[in-house]
């Protein structure tokens, strides 16, 4: 019998030591294990990289880019991003204009950040070079950098300072106090071609618009015939199914995003890869955008396709077109070659989708 005693007496002992033992490797989920955090983990880490994750993934489709040689990334900023952390790098800069020289790999939202100012402030301060579309960057370009947010503007006849302080949100007195400005009182006389800065200034982005069709006839069957630019007259027959499938081989951006001042996605790209068509269409415009001296410039080669539904579909940067105007093509066709034409610092697609003549953004309904 003391035998027995025992051994239930060692039982028990074992039996409280491992429930003790079990007690102290628990920790309340409120709590971090003492000594767990290293010498570099940060309070609130877990919240940082949910936001991190929640902001990228919707841009990164099919798991990460792969390395490719023959692939230039871009830089990548997200709009909308938190670049508060460079924000105080435009008070410390002198306070004075300055220009920028774009390099191969440039976004508007890469030197935005660069400069610790937001990307419309680099895009309202060169107007004439960037006609409010970011995808006008290319190799070489000079960009005039302001001191802080806002933006520079041309005096044009008839402009003053207080139509000019109307006209960007802005009180007159902060472009009178302006020292880069050199002006002595609001009511002093403004010459044609002057550089005034408008610290602060907010204005309008002009979206630059996709050929817009204008009906002129139907034919004997009852098909719309339009008149589309340089495209002349084209038959537009109802095509599309309003379901699209993904331009290009791959599904993650090399460049912009969709946001207020870029109406589409710059889609990773290598150069000669397929371009495809998005939805069934008729080509409404293929060849180049060309400037008044007759050179590609911008957009360089592109494609228009009008689905006959309201929606329209642009296909830019093409190095080699596939197609022509008026061609009705099915969903899918391989219609033009990825490239690096016109205005641009990289190899890529920049993809719109308009309904109505209005964007929009292409991640609500690609697949």
């Amino acid at each position: 019998m003391s035998r027995y005693l025992a051994h239930f007496f060692v039982l028990t002992i074992l039996v409280g030591a491992g429930l003790l033992a079990s007690a102290r490797l628990i920790v309340p989920a409120n709590a971090e294990p003492e000594g767990s955090r290293s010498p570099f983990s940060l309070p609130g880490v877990r919240e940082i990289n949910r936001s991190i994750r929640a902001t990228i993934e919707p841009a990164v489709i099919g798991g990460l880019p792969e390395a490719n040689p023959d692939l230039i990334q871009r830089d990548f900023v997200l709009p909308g991003g938190d670049s508060s952390a460079l924000a105080g790098s435009a008070s410390k800069r002198p306070r004075q204009l300055n220009t920028y020289s774009v390099v191969a790999g440039d976004t508007l939202f890469g030197i935005a950040l660069k400069f610790g100012l937001t990307p419309e402030t680099i895009l309202w301060s060169n107007y004439k070079t960037l006609k409010d579309n970011p995808d006008l960057l290319s190799i070489g370009q000079q960009l005039i950098i302001p001191p802080e947010n806002g933006l520079i503007v041309d005096v044009e006849e008839g402009d003053t300072i207080d139509g000019l302080a109307r006209r960007f949100r802005v009180p007159p007195e902060r472009i009178v106090n302006e020292p880069i400005n050199g002006l002595r009182d609001i009511n002093q006389p403004l010459r044609i071609g002057q550089i005034i800065y408008v610290p602060g200034g907010e204005r309008e982005t002009v979206i630059w618009q996709v050929p817009k069709p204008v009906e002129v006839r139907r034919t004997t069957a009852g098909v719309r015939v339009y008149r589309v630019g340089v495209c002349g007259e084209v038959a537009i027959p109802p095509l599309g199914t309003g379901t699209f499938v993904w331009p290009a081989n791959r599904r993650y951006l090399s460049g912009y995003n969709f946001s207020n001042v870029h109406p589409g996605l710059d889609i990773a790209g290598r150069l000669g890869e397929p371009i495809y068509a998005s939805d069934a269409g008729t080509v409404i415009y293929a060849g180049y955008s060309l400037n008044a001296a007759g050179r590609p410039v911008g957009y360089g080669q592109y494609v228009v396709l009008d689905h006959g539904n309201g929606y329209q579909t642009l296909y830019a940067h093409a190095s080699r077109l596939y197609v022509q105007c008026g061609q009705q093509v099915q969903r899918g066709a391989v219609i033009a070659a990825i490239g690096s034409v016109g205005r641009s610092t990289g190899p890529h697609l920049h993809y719109e989708i308009r309904y109505g003549g209005r964007a929009v953004n292409p991640w609500s309904l690609l697949p």
